[in-house]
C-alpha cells in the first residue's frame, strides 16, 4: 500500500492510495469464499466450484463489491495512520478502475479538524431586552394551567379553534380514492396543525353531522410524488364535536392542583416561578449571544461532511422527541408535505452554525487551558443526574467512560464565562411586548 496526501482544502483531505496486486488478490480470494457458498455451478455442489470457475461462469466482476468491502475499509485506515491524518468524519471513496494484474487506485476524501483564527474576543457587547413579568403574564400561565386540566365534552353548535373533532374522512384525486388518504373514528383538534395545510381551518364552524368535500391542495414538495401539487377532495363526516371545558378558578381547584390553600398563593408562587425562568432564560441569552458574536469575529470553516453528519444528528434527535409524543418520522412528513432530505436541506444552515460554534469553542478551550476540579466535575454530574432523574451513583454509572466529554463540557462553560466576563452587556427596552413565559413543575 502506498499513500500520498494530495492537498488539505477546505478543511478536507484528498488522499491518493495505491494498493498492490498481491493486496487485491487477497481481497479477491475474501469475495470468492463468502460468494461460494451461493452460486450455483452445474456439476458442482455449492461452495466447491473452483474460483477459477465460478470467474468464467459469473464473469469476474462478480467479485469486485465483496473484494473492494475488504480491501478499501483496511487501507485506508493504513494510509491516514502512515499520513498522521486525524479524520472528525466517515471518508468518501472514489476508486478508480480494477484492471487484472494491476495496482487499484482510489481516493480518500475525509474531513479533518479546520484551522479555526479566532478574532479578538475581549470587549464584545450584548445587548439585553429588559422583561419584567406582568399580571397579564401570571394571568395567562393560570389560563394555561387551567387549559392543561380541562375535560372534553360533547358539544353543540359550530367548531372553533381548539375543539376536538372525531371525523370519517377520505380523499379523492380526480375522483380516485388515493393509498392512505381514508380514516375513521378520528380525532383532529382544530389548530394542532397535524394535518395538511389548509384541511383543518376549513373545518372550523362544521357540525355534528354535518357531510362536506374539503377541497386543497398538497404541498409541491410532498412526498408522495404522484399527490404533490396536486388539489384533491376530502369527504369529511362529522360524527361528534368536543369542546374543552374549564374548571372554575377557586380555593377548591388550586388545592387540588397544588399545595397552596388559596388563590391568592397559588398566584404569589406561579408569579415567583415566571421571575425564576425569566432570570434563567436571560443567563441562557446572554450565553447565546456571546457565543453568537464571537463566532462573527472569527474565522471558523466547516467541513461539509462535518454540517452533514450534524443535520443528520439532529434529525435523529428530532426523531426522538417526536417518538416521545408517540408519533414517528413518516407522520410528521405526511403532515407537512416534506421528506426526509428537504427536511436536512433545512436545517444545514443551523447544523453548519453548530459545527462552527464546536470548533471555536474548542479552540478556545485549547487557549484558555481552564483547569478543572474534581469538585467541578462532581457539581457536573449531579446536574447531569437530576436532569436525567436519578441519583448521583447512578449517574456515574450510566456515565462511565465519558469523564472527558463532561470535562470538556464544564471547560467550555468555564470558557463561555470568561466571555460574558469580558464582554459590555447592554440592557434595552425591548421593542415588542414578549409572550409570557410558561412555568414548570
Amino acid at each position: 500500500m502506498q499513500a500520498k496526501l494530495e492537498k488539505i482544502e477546505n478543511s478536507e483531505a484528498y488522499i491518493q492510495i495505491e494498493v498492490g496486486v498481491d493486496r487485491m488478490e487477497e481481497g479477491f480470494e475474501y469475495a470468492y469464499r463468502k460468494i461460494a457458498k451461493d452460486v450455483n455451478i452445474p456439476g458442482f455442489r455449492k461452495g466447491r466450484a473452483p474460483r477459477q470457475l465460478v470467474e468464467s461462469f459469473y464473469g469476474k466482476e462478480i467479485l469486485y463489491q465483496d473484494a473492494l468491502e475488504h480491501v478499501v475499509p483496511n487501507v485506508y485506515e493504513e494510509a491516514i495512520k502512515s499520513l498522521d491524518i486525524e479524520p472528525i468524519a466517515q471518508p468518501e471513496f472514489d476508486i478508480g478502475e480494477i484492471e487484472d494484474d494491476k495496482p487499484l487506485t482510489f481516493t480518500a476524501i475525509v474531513a479533518v479538524k479546520p484551522d479555526v483564527v479566532l478574532g479578538e474576543l475581549e470587549g464584545l457587547n450584548v445587548s439585553i431586552p429588559i422583561y419584567t413579568i406582568t399580571d397579564e403574564d401570571v394571568d395567562k400561565a393560570i389560563e394555561q394551567e387551567r387549559s392543561s386540566y380541562a375535560q372534553l365534552e360533547k358539544k353543540d353548535g359550530e367548531a372553533v379553534l381548539g375543539d376536538t373533532l372525531i371525523i370519517d374522512f377520505e380523499g379523492f384525486l380526480e375522483d380516485v380514492a388515493f393509498e392512505g388518504g381514508k380514516g375513521e373514528d378520528y380525532p383532529l383538534e382544530l389548530g394542532s396543525n397535524t394535518f395538511i395545510p389548509g384541511f383543518e381551518e376549513k373545518l372550523v364552524g362544521v357540525k355534528t353531522g354535518d357531510v362536506l368535500d374539503v377541497d386543497i391542495t398538497f404541498p409541491e414538495e410532498y412526498h408522495e410524488e404522484n399527490l404533490a401539487g396536486k388539489p384533491v377532495v376530502f369527504k369529511v363526516t362529522v360524527k361528534e364535536i368536543e369542546g374543552k371545558v374549564l374548571r372554575e378558578l377557586d380555593d377548591e381547584f388550586v388545592q387540588e392542583i397544588s399545595e397552596f390553600e388559596t388563590v391568592a398563593e397559588y398566584r404569589e408562587d406561579i408569579e415567583i416561578k415566571l421571575n425564576e425562568m425569566l432570570e434563567k432564560q436571560k443567563e441562557e441569552f446572554v450565553r447565546q449571544v456571546i457565543v453568537d458574536e464571537a463566532l462573527k469575529v472569527s474565522e471558523v470553516p466547516a467541513p461539509q461532511a462535518v454540517v452533514r453528519s450534524q443535520a443528520e444528528a439532529m434529525l435523529q434527535n428530532f426523531a426522538q422527541k417526536m417518538a416521545m409524543q408517540g408519533l414517528n418520522l413518516e407522520q410528521y412528513y405526511m403532515a407537512t408535505g416534506s421528506n426526509e432530505e428537504e427536511f436536512i436541506q433545512n436545517i444545514l444552515p443551523d447544523a453548519e452554525h453548530n459545527v462552527k460554534i464546536n470548533f471555536m469553542l474548542e479552540k478556545l478551550v485549547d487557549e484558555k487551558g481552564f483547569e478543572i476540579t474534581d469538585e467541578e466535575l462532581d457539581t457536573k454530574i449531579e446536574e447531569i443526574a437530576m436532569s436525567m432523574g436519578v441519583d448521583v451513583e447512578d449517574a456515574k454509572t450510566r456515565l462511565a467512560g465519558a469523564e472527558d466529554n463532561i470535562r470538556f463540557d464544564v471547560q467550555v462553560d468555564k470558557v463561555i464565562d470568561y466571555l460574558i466576563e469580558k464582554a459590555n452587556i447592554i440592557e434595552e427596552e425591548p421593542e415588542l411586548v414578549p409572550t409570557a413565559v410558561e412555568p414548570t413543575e
